[in-house]
C-alpha cells in the first residue's frame, strides 16, 4: 500500500493490524529502520569538528540515510522519514541548508544538534543527539552549554524511565519541567513527544515538554491524558539556557511536508514538477529543499504552499543570540510487557555542569529507578563505501518551463 492511499482507503481493521507490535513484520520493519538510524546518526556526529560545513553534514547524512533504506525490503516503500538537520546554538529544530548561501561552519563551542529518520514501508524510526564541539577534547567544557546539555539529557533518561501506561501526559511534563529547573533551563515553547503510527508522524495526543504560562487548571485538566500501552513514542526534548520562548529566525524554511488531505489543479509547470517528485519519493514524510532536483523545479515549492498542498517546518530560534538549546530524541516501542528502545544512545560530549538533581526529589527517584528498558542490538558497520563526505550532490539539469 503507497502512502497516498492513506486519504482513500485504510479500513480501521487494517490501520489495527499495520499498528500491532504482535505482528512479527511490524516489529521486523520498525527495527530495519531503526538499523539505519543507529548506523548513520554516529556516523554523521563523528564528523563534527570546528570548521566543518552544516551543508556537508546534511548532505552527508541524506546520502547515508537513502543509501541504506533502499538496500531495505526492496519492494516496500521506504526512504527517510525526517531528513538530517544539523541545528546549531540558539536555533531549535529543522536547519537543513540547500547551499552555500545559508551554509555555516561550525565553531568552537557550538552547540550542534543533529537530528534525522528513516521509515521502511512507513515504518518510523528517528532521533536526534546534542554535542558541542570541543576546544580541547581533554577538558570538559562548562558553562551554558554544559547546563543545558546535561538538563536535556537527564530530561530525556528520566521521561524514558517514567513512561509507563497509566501515567498522565501532566507528570511527565512536570519531570521535564523541574529537572530544567535545577539546571537553570527551561523548556522551549510548542516543542513535544508524540504517537507515530505506520505513515503517521503524529498521531495521536503529545506531551508537551513544558505548560504553557496561560494554562489554567481546568485547561490542563480537559486536556490531560493517560499513556497507553501498544503504542510507539518519538520522545523529543528541547530545553533551552534561556527562557523557553521563540520566534521565527532569519531563515526560510528548509524543511517541508506533504499534506495529503488537500488537493489543487495546479498550472504552474514548476509547481506540477515539484509536486510530482514529492509524491513520488517523499509521500507523507518531510523532505528538504535540497532533496529536490534542481532550482527549476524548487521554484514550484511556492506554488505548493500558497494552495496548502504542503506545509514548512519553520526554523524557529530563541529570543537572544546567547541562548543555547539541546535536543534528544528517540524512537521507542511501549508493549504491555515494557519499553523496547529502538534508537540507540550515543556518546555525550565532556561537559560539566556546576548543577545537579537533588536527592530524594521527584526527578533523582525516576533517574534512580531500575532501568528496565530493552534496547535492540548495535548495528554491524553497514554503511556504503561509496559515500563521500563533503562530496555536493549534482543537480540535474533545468528544464525548459512556462510559468503559466
Amino acid at each position: 500500500m503507497s502512502a497516498m492511499e492513506l486519504t482513500t482507503s485504510y479500513p480501521p481493521t487494517k490501520f489495527e493490524t499495520d499498528n500491532d507490535f504482535k505482528v512479527e513484520a511490524v516489529l521486523v520493519k520498525y527495527k530495519n529502520s531503526a538499523l539505519i538510524v543507529n548506523s548513520v546518526l554516529p556516523q554523521v556526529l563523528a564528523r563534527i569538528a570546528a570548521g566543518v560545513s552544516i551543508c556537508d553534514l546534511c548532505q552527508y547524512g541524506d546520502d547515508l540515510l537513502e543509501a541504506l533504506s533502499l538496500s531495505q525490503f526492496k519492494t516496500a516503500e521506504r526512504g527517510i522519514s525526517m531528513p538530517t538537520c544539523v541545528t546549531v546554538n540558539q536555533y531549535v529544530q529543522y536547519m537543513s541548508p540547500l547551499n552555500d548561501e545559508n551554509d555555516y561552519h561550525l565553531k568552537v563551542g557550538d552547540v550542534v544538534k543533529v537530528e534525522l529518520g528513516v521509515h521502511i514501508d512507513g515504518y518510523i524510526a528517528s532521533a536526534a543527539h546534542t554535542v558541542v564541539v570541543p576546544l580541547n577534547p581533554q577538558q570538559p567544557m562548562s558553562g551554558p552549554a554544559a547546563d543545558v546539555i546535561c538538563a536535556t539529557y537527564y530530561a530525556h533518561e528520566a521521561v524514558l524511565r517514567m513512561l509507563q501506561p497509566g501515567v498522565k501526559a501532566s507528570q511527565i511534563t512536570s519531570l521535564i519541567t523541574e529537572i530544567a529547573a535545577y539546571y537553570r533551563c527551561t523548556p522551549v515553547e510548542n516543542t513535544y513527544s508524540s504517537v507515530i503510527k505506520r505513515f503517521v508522524l503524529r498521531a495521536g495526543q503529545d506531551i508537551e515538554n513544558g505548560f504553557p504560562e496561560d494554562m489554567l487548571v481546568e485547561d490542563l485538566e480537559k486536556h490531560d491524558f493517560e499513556i497507553q500501552a501498544n503504542q510507539a513514542y518519538q520522545i523529543n526534548i528541547l530545553l533551552t539556557s534561556g527562557n523557553g520562548k521563540t520566534k521565527t529566525s532569519e531563515f526560510k524554511p528548509f524543511v517541508y511536508q506533504r499534506d495529503v488531505n488537500k488537493s489543487h489543479q495546479l498550472k504552474i509547470k514548476a509547481a506540477r514538477a515539484a509536486y510530482n517528485v514529492i509524491n513520488q519519493k517523499h509521500t507523507v514524510f518531510p523532505f528538504s529543499t535540497r532533496a529536490l532536483p534542481n532550482s527549476q523545479i524548487r521554484l514550484g515549492l511556492a506554488s505548493l504552499l500558497q494552495h496548502e498542498l504542503i506545509t514548512s517546518h519553520p526554523v524557529f530560534r530563541s529570543a537572544s543570540n546567547k541562548d543555547l538549546v539541546a535536543q534528544f530524541k528517540s524512537t521507542i516501542l511501549m508493549s504491555a510487557t515494557g519499553i523496547l528502545r529502538l534508537t540507540l544512545p550515543q556518546p555525550l560530549s565532556f561537559v560539566h555542569s556546576e548543577y545537579c538533581i537533588p536527592q530524594n526529589t521527584v526527578a533523582h527517584q525516576a533517574l534512580s529507578a531500575p532501568n528496565a528498558i530493552q534496547t535492540v542490538k548495535e548495528p554491524a558497520n553497514i554503511a556504503q563505501s561509496d559515500i563521500v563526505f563533503g562530496a555536493r550532490r549534482v543537480e540535474t539539469e533545468d528544464a525548459d518551463m512556462e510559468l503559466e
